[in-house]
């Protein structure tokens, strides 16, 4: 096989989309929280021009809230995250968002420095899995609630969606997220939390390797392009992660942001 035929060969070889990451680690109650926009561009007419709606969860208790937005916008955003934050009176210590504009802004980045939080984003294409799901969960209850209203407003049957949710049985932590309290936070941390699982994975690179990166294209991506990066990247730190993770540079000594897992790199002897 030549040169070009390896090379051809490198780019199209499948890439694993599915593969175990590493945990969300949580210490308790108020310890991290997630948020996300849910959009509701289709039904803005009838909701009073919100197209959006702020879903922040406590990931320890899977407690949530949840504010309508008329839009993405810096003011807005920030707006609604600090009403759920004077209401709740429940201030987190870690925020995990995507790095949207919406999140990333001198408004948003005030609030957390008001509250003394730290915010930060993770760079993988999977995102903040917990505010997702609850995302899926809330908007599965909001399309009942068409069928049976035959309409499609929700903002004033909101505030009542998001109680029902926080006070059904959650699978995960077997009770009510309403239940959990300082009182029992100690159980809820040994019994529930308290595994961080056990290596399995063997570390598959090494400092100094050259990788190209899985473009992990979304399901209506074309299946015949190629599946990994032309550019060459070089492992410049590996991470004792449970599963290994692995820093990267570029060419010009650039770091890229964000630590990638195993599958999403494929070693190369063409780093030219």
């Amino acid at each position: 096989m030549s040169a070009k035929e390896a090379v051809v060969t490198e780019l199209h070889k499948p890439a694993r989309v599915h593969y175990r990451r590493r945990r969300v680690i949580i210490k308790g109650i108020n310890d991290l929280f997630q948020a996300d926009l849910i959009e509701m561009i289709p039904y803005a007419k009838q909701n009073g021009g919100n197209k959006y709606i702020l879903a922040v969860i406590d990931c320890f208790s899977k407690y949530a809230w949840a504010e309508p937005v008329k839009s993405k916008s810096a003011e807005e955003v920030t707006q609604a995250m600090e009403k759920i934050l004077s209401t709740s009176k429940r201030i987190p210590r870690n925020l995990q968002t995507d790095n949207g504009k919406e999140f990333y802004n001198a408004s948003f980045k005030k609030l957390m420095k008001k509250y003394q939080i730290n915010h930060y984003s993770t760079f993988s294409q999977i995102k903040s899995a917990i505010v997702e799901r609850f995302n899926r969960t809330i908007k599965s209850m909001m399309y009942r609630l068409f069928s049976l209203n035959g309409n499609y407003n929700y903002t004033k049957h909101l505030r009542d969606l998001i109680n029902t949710y926080n006070n059904t049985v959650h699978r995960t932590i077997g009770m009510k997220p309403s239940e959990v309290d300082s009182g029992n936070e100690a159980f809820l941390l040994k019994n529930i939390y308290s595994s961080v699982g056990e290596r399995r994975d063997k570390q598959r690179f090494n400092v100094g390797d050259y990788v190209r990166i899985s473009k992990q294209k979304t399901v209506f991506a074309k299946g015949y392009t190629p599946n990994w990066s032309t550019e060459i990247f070089k492992i410049t730190s590996v991470r004792k992660t449970i599963p290994y993770t692995y820093l990267l540079e570029d060419v010009n000594k650039q770091p890229i942001q964000g630590a990638f897992y195993a599958e999403e790199l494929q070693k190369t002897k063409y780093k030219d």
